[in-house]
């Protein structure tokens, strides 16, 4: 039997982001309290658990924080952040057999990050698959399969509007 929080989390999941973000395709969760090392540990165990190889990640708030004194920005917005890419071959043979130009949505990734100044909650953000084909729905099913399984491995989530 899955513990109340897992239910929660798996009653919620449509509802995890903000109108604005879900009619652009994004998908974000709240995870609180956690750390973000902590959580980062349990993105990467999900993403195993479903027999992927997460990509070397991106480091994106390193490469903010090198160029935002040349552009002018001198708050970061981040404490940290990352963006982990992976890809799934069933799925990606579906999806670009259902339509070529697909190749444009591989790798999957979620982006694990923390806000400047902020301290206690660590998000993850990912953009789903376009379209309501059946390779689009394995794709998003997978993606919110991991960000549930990161959120039970690492704290509580917290539906963010």
């Amino acid at each position: 039997m899955k513990s109340l929080p897992a239910l929660f989390i798996t009653l919620l999941m449509p509802l995890l982001c903000s109108p604005q973000a879900c009619a652009e395709g994004f998908r974000e969760l709240e995870i609180q309290p956690a750390r973000y090392a902590d959580a980062r540990e349990a993105l990467v165990d999900a993403i195993e658990t479903e027999g992927l190889v997460p990509a070397p990640p991106s480091q994106f708030g390193d490469m903010l924080a090198r160029t935002g004194a040349a552009l002018e920005h001198r708050e970061a917005v981040y404490g940290q952040a990352e963006v982990l890419h992976f890809c799934s071959a069933r799925i990606a043979w579906q999806l670009a057999l259902e339509n070529p130009s697909n190749i444009a949505q591989c790798p999957l990734s979620m982006a694990i990050y923390t806000l400047a100044g902020s301290t206690g909650a660590v998000r993850l953000a990912w953009r789903q698959a376009a379209g309501d084909s059946p390779g689009a729905q394995a794709a998003n099913a997978l993606l919110d399969r991991i960000a549930r399984q990161t959120s039970e491995n690492a704290g509580r989530s917290a539906i963010r509007h």
